[in-house]
């Protein structure tokens, strides 16, 4: 008779594991996700702030124009 009442129990705990592990698996893949799109984010931001940045300076001062025109049509 015991051995019947255990049986359930058990078999309720390999299923908790179960869905357990399945949905750790879900969250890892969730988090890494999440983070591939952070790092992208975080590198888009930084290229377009140089190109800003880049650019305001362009604009502002006339020190670098012959620079830039020789780097971008003389090659």
């Amino acid at each position: 008779m015991k051995h019947q009442t255990k049986t359930p129990k058990t078999k309720k705990v390999v299923e908790s594991l179960e869905l357990d592990a399945s949905a750790a698996q879900a969250l890892v893949f969730n988090q890494t996700d999440q983070d591939l799109k952070t790092a992208i984010l975080v590198v888009s931001l930084f290229i377009n702030a140089f190109v800003l940045v880049g650019w305001i300076l362009l604009q502002v001062t006339t020190v670098y124009d012959f620079q830039v025109a020789t780097f971008l049509f003389i090659r």
